[in-house]
């Protein structure tokens, strides 16, 4: 009888770590147009922000985020800052200050200035034309989102053959490749899809998309 209630009580427990599981899943896929990352914002290349040692004055330093992803706090060399959190960050000078005797018992904060100029491009038959800037937390934007946003189509759209251009850089920031995509946002709009295709096309920043007019 002590077996079986163990038993119960494991599956229970299963039960309880599975739903939470699914929880996270869905809460950060509330909103299926939108990716965002679920661990929050992690710094980019071009943030500018400042870091500072509490009643330490001479380490307050402003640093814009360069294309390698570092930046140098004061009397530390360069550190790779891209793709942490501030608080990360926070942690990692906080640890090499003491390392290196610098600080004994250092209060470090990390505030973000100015966040980088993340963008897409928008052109032909759309209400409202131009670079539209993406929020700083979204990683990526289904296309119907993006066209919702810019107003939508005009009345002589051709929904169903939308082209995406997107250039792709290596580590360093140079250009590697650059490609062209066909796109069928009434299609995805709709629901109207061949069995087996992908329900959304993702959006990312740097992304032209140009909307043809359709023959009257």
């Amino acid at each position: 009888m002590m077996l079986i209630k163990q038993l119960a009580m494991c599956g229970i427990l299963s039960l309880c770590h599975v739903s939470n599981s699914l929880y996270a899943q869905s809460k950060y896929n509330s909103d299926p147009s939108i990716l965002k990352d679920p661990t929050g914002y992690k710094l980019r290349s071009g943030d500018r922000i400042r870091i500072s040692v509490q009643s330490q004055t001479d380490a307050t330093v402003e640093i814009q985020i360069n294309n390698d992803g570092k930046g140098r706090p004061a009397y530390l060399p360069e550190f790779k800052l891209s793709g942490s959190s501030t608080k990360q960050i926070e942690q990692l000078l906080i640890s090499e200050y003491r390392k290196q005797l610098i600080y004994q018992n250092p209060v470090v904060r990390v505030h973000i200035l100015k966040y980088s100029d993340r963008v897409i491009f928008l052109s032909g038959s759309v209400n409202k034309k131009g670079p539209y800037v993406f929020p700083p937390e979204v990683e990526a934007m289904n296309i119907v989102e993006v066209i919702a946003r810019a107003g939508g189509f005009t009345d002589i759209a051709k929904k169903t053959k939308v082209f995406v251009t997107r250039t792709f850089y290596n580590e360093k920031g140079e250009l590697r490749d650059s490609r062209t995509y066909e796109v069928n946002v009434e299609a995805l709009s709709t629901g109207s899809l061949i069995s087996g295709s992908s329900k959304r096309f993702w959006i990312y920043p740097g992304d032209r998309i140009e909307v043809p007019e359709r023959l009257i």
